[in-house]
């Protein structure tokens, strides 16, 4: 098992007043998580849909809590230690699925638990670094900081990432991954020595290929997502019926996230 890190460089837009690549990260960090130790949560709604002859197929609602704790090294690369859970929806009632019909197989399939972490990566001015030896398999990965967008007092940043995955948890399998995400945020606040953390909203895009689970063998294709979300630090910030679900399928971590957070996965 291993990996392979690389980078891609884009530079910063003219008009961008976050040019240098440690301010970019400090910016990043603020709106992304924070300088404290304080416990981050992130939700966000959207759909995954299937790409066949270049006509796109809604095939199922996605729900996404995200909790991460954050501290900044000495070499002044930021580890994030995080845990996701993720639930499908059906497109019509939106209640939660434990299986999944493919619109183009007619294949209907267990969805494996949708659950990444915890674990730890490492935020740095070229982008995310993962551990050598990830507990999730082998991952050839390339990240992207930016470019940022600064309008105003408005603060765009992408943070992007494009995977080559091949793991033996269910949820993965062998795939392509290609994850679009942009943090969006206030200058003001960025600038504000007294925030540790700024409010935060985020658009998330992804192309991938079909996963292993989906029966979707000899379709061709690839599947494409979207969503958005905000940052949080309360569960009583999240929607109702993330947590509902929650609570129902997690109790142990809808209770308290941080221990879950901190527990070592299995």
């Amino acid at each position: 098992m291993g990996a392979a890190l690389g980078a891609l460089y884009v530079p910063a837009y003219a008009e961008s007043a976050l040019t240098a690549p440690d301010d970019i990260l400090h910016a990043l960090i603020k709106l992304r998580g924070t300088l404290d130790d304080r416990l981050v949560m992130w939700w966000m709604k959207g759909m995954r849909y299937g790409v066949v002859n270049d006509r796109i197929t809604p095939l199922y609602g996605m729900k996404t809590g995200g909790f991460q704790l954050y501290q900044q090294l000495a070499d002044g690369r930021h580890a994030m230690t995080m845990l996701e859970l993720v639930f499908f929806t059906d497109l019509e009632t939106d209640k939660p699925l434990a299986q999944f019909a493919n619109p183009y197989s007619g294949k209907l399939v267990d969805i494996p638990e949708q659950r990444l972490g915890p674990y730890t990566v490492y935020h740095t001015t070229q982008g995310v670094e993962i551990p050598p030896s990830p507990a999730f398999g082998t991952f050839k990965l390339r990240t992207q900081l930016g470019p940022v967008v600064v309008e105003g007092d408005d603060v765009w940043i992408r943070d992007d990432s494009f995977v080559d995955v091949d793991s033996d948890q269910p949820m993965m399998g062998k795939h392509t991954y290609n994850e679009f995400v942009t943090y969006h945020g206030s200058l003001k606040d960025i600038e504000n020595p007294k925030l540790t953390s700024a409010p935060a909203s985020v658009t998330f895009q992804s192309i991938t290929s079909w996963r292993e689970w989906m029966g979707a063998e000899g379709i061709g294709g690839h599947t494409t997502a979207r969503a958005a979300g905000r940052k949080c630090f309360s569960l009583d910030e999240f929607p109702d019926d993330y947590l509902q679900i929650l609570s129902e399928r997690y109790p142990a971590i809808a209770k308290d996230p941080r221990a879950a957070l901190l527990k070592k996965p299995a």
